[in-house]
């Protein structure tokens, strides 16, 4: 990121035929010199000290400690950085507030713009036959943020109770990772499968054939698993953390995270009184449309591109 930076502003320096500059979280001192010729924007997802902070704590080794420490040094520049900016957006109010902490920026500086997604693939599909005992969730194996180490926990303890019931993850398993070990412990292993590589169609198409759809986070800045879900109109259990309240509202079934055992009840109340929340996830999927059409969002955008160009002129 700090070369990138770099060539960025040698870029700039010859370059000058440009209204504004937009950067995705980057952060490199290079900005700091071309927000002094150019109007510039910074996206911030969320402050990387979160994914930092989940690391350590799901690894106590201390070579992977130490690895994880040479990996995230990054962060030294990014907390220089943050601070000297102009603009900043970000996709919720959680990450809003975790950047002026953990990067110590101003929040008046700091727009909360929602990501967008496209309401008109994720649908409900309802020409597709719900399977009654399968749960669906979107994680990257192996990455401790996701959670996934409790979906699949819960799932090892509804087995006995419902023999059909599986988990699809939405992701790609690493071999011999701490996932493939985990579920070869749970003996789970009949019970879980891994799709990866899916265009948007495909995976809206797997939601409409799941009956729960599951986002076990520890943290996200924006949860997209969560809304991509409430869109195609199928019950969610989440994590009652970070950004996840703000963005389902009341049309969702929120736990608290890194318990397996709210997991495994939520699924049962839900199976068992399923005509009852199918319901809440049709009020979701308005809320979804509502809310986080992309004709919004690039609105909010154009506003805040032409305030900060505008800004600039002034100076």
């Amino acid at each position: 990121m700090r070369t990138f930076g770099e060539r960025a502003k040698e870029f700039l320096d010859t370059n000058y035929n440009y209204d504004i500059v937009i950067d995705n979280q980057s952060l490199s001192y290079g900005l700091l010199q071309i927000q002094k010729k150019f109007p510039l924007l910074e996206i911030i997802h969320h402050p990387i000290t979160k994914d930092y902070k989940f690391e350590l704590e799901s690894n106590s080794g201390f070579m992977y400690r130490l690895s994880r420490h040479r990996w995230y040094s990054f962060l030294k520049m990014q907390k220089r950085v943050a601070p000297q900016l102009k603009t900043i957006v970000t996709p919720s109010m959680n990450s809003l507030k975790d950047i002026a902490s953990d990067f110590n920026v101003n929040k008046e500086i700091i727009n909360v713009i929602n990501n967008g997604l496209d309401i008109d693939i994720f649908i409900p599909y309802k020409e597709i036959e719900r399977n009654p005992t399968k749960l669906i969730t979107t994680a990257s194996a192996d990455v401790a943020l996701k959670g996934l180490d409790y979906s699949l926990k819960s799932l090892a303890s509804l087995v006995n109770d419902f023999p059909e019931i599986s988990l699809l993850v939405i992701g790609k398993m690493k071999k011999d990772g701490h996932t493939s070990r985990l579920i070869d412990e749970l003996g789970i292993k009949d019970n879980v499968s891994f799709k990866t590589d899916l265009t948007k169609e495909e995976i809206a198409k797997e939601y409409a054939s799941s009956s729960i759809a599951i986002v076990s986070s520890l943290y996200e800045g924006f949860g997209y698993p969560v809304i991509e879900a409430m869109s195609c109109e199928i019950p969610l259990i989440a994590t009652n953390v970070s950004s996840i309240p703000e963005l389902v509202g009341d049309y969702a079934k929120l736990i608290p995270a890194k318990n397996a055992n709210e997991l495994s009840n939520a699924i049962r109340n839900i199976l068992h009184d399923y005509s009852h929340y199918k319901n809440i996830a049709v009020r979701g999927r308005e809320h979804i449309v509502d809310n986080f059409n992309w004709l919004k969002i690039t609105e909010e955008y154009e506003n805040i591109i032409i305030k900060t160009i505008n800004d600039f002129n002034k100076c």
